[in-house]
């Protein structure tokens, strides 16, 4: 079984793994029904990225309405999701359609909804369980029709026994439920992401960075990104707009990623970025000369074995490189 054997429309959602082919085989189904989704993942594992499928393969004719729970006061959140009229406060000095209005016959994802507040809990409640809201300062409810989908980082079940998630609410929203791996789980997935970023990069910027080296997808595929997919591809964003010369070189990747491999594999450290860091990999003590030679053998790993690339690197000619070469028994 494989992703060509689904109907939807699921591309921006990038990988071949098992675990990824579990969450789209979910989304598919649950697509087609009008069930409340309740999307669990740690940050940056693409919560929102499913909500969008999930609404993008459903029948519904409206728009996906997203909010970001964690970055609303609490004395902003009733008009968030139900309006005001006019006059309704000091500042209202128009009438303000709600989130909720404004996702009527499609969907409404609400991000990391375990920050919402505990005062509010039973307005939203009210509003999921009658299909209805009204405005602050209205004198009539407004019937809506509304997809429910909500995500989370927190453990709900947790926060219902800590009474800071209301229990009533809880159920409601968790009518079915997906959970998204961590990057770490699916590694496999990390060569097609790292490609998929650089073309988008490509798009947006023109750049000339069109190819990874073998030794930096090692580094990628190395490290445990606790920041998931939105740090790799924020890592792969920052390094193309480093690299100069089409190929994207360990060196444009931050010290934390190229250090990794060594501190927990025992596997030499790739030489540090060009702008006078130091290099490593050399005992201490080492001469010039040996640390020179580091540095053009680390160079030639880094770039396969393409020596009129690593003369580039290197900031000499490929005479110059070639006399190095034969020096250094290389």
């Amino acid at each position: 079984m494989s992703r060509n054997t689904l109907r939807g429309d699921y591309s921006e959602i990038i990988g071949n793994s098992p675990q990824i082919f579990e969450v789209l085989q979910q989304i598919e189904h649950f697509a087609a029904t009008s069930m409340r989704i309740l999307i669990f993942g740690e940050t940056g594992t693409g919560k929102e990225l499913v909500a969008r499928a999930l609404h993008k393969n459903s029948s519904r004719s409206g728009e996906m309405v997203s909010i970001n729970c964690a970055a609303i006061s609490e004395n902003l959140w009733e008009s968030e999701l139900f309006g005001h009229e006019k006059g309704a406060f000091t500042s209202a000095e128009a009438r303000r359609i709600g989130n909720f209005e404004r996702a009527h016959k499609g969907t409404l994802f609400l991000d990391e909804i375990g920050e919402i507040p505990l005062s509010l809990q039973p307005k939203l409640l009210r509003a999921i369980e009658d299909n209805k809201i009204e405005r602050i300062g209205g004198e009539r409810s407004i019937p809506v029709d509304v997809r429910i989908v909500t995500a989370t980082n927190r453990d709900l079940a947790q926060a219902v026994r800590d009474r800071t998630f209301r229990e009533d609410l809880y159920y409601r929203l968790d009518v079915a439920s997906i959970s998204l791996p961590l990057l770490s789980e699916r590694r496999e997935d990390i060569e097609m992401l790292v490609a998929h970023f650089l073309e988008k990069h490509h798009e947006i910027v023109k750049s000339k960075v069109l190819r990874v080296a073998a030794r930096t997808l090692s580094l990628l595929k190395a490290y445990p990104w606790p920041g998931n997919v939105r740090e790799l591809k924020n890592a792969i964003e920052r390094g193309a707009s480093l690299a100069r010369d089409g190929v994207l070189l360990p060196m444009h990747l931050r010290k934390d990623i190229r250090i990794y491999q060594k501190r927990h594999t025992g596997v030499s450290e790739c030489i540090s970025t060009p702008e006078n860091e130091q290099i490593v990999g050399v005992p201490l003590g080492a001469t010039l000369e040996d640390m020179e030679e580091a540095f053009v053998r680390e160079t030639l790993a880094w770039l396969d074995g393409n020596r009129t690339e690593a003369a580039k690197v290197l900031g000499i000619g490929r005479r110059t490189l070639q006399r190095k070469l034969k020096r250094y028994n290389i």
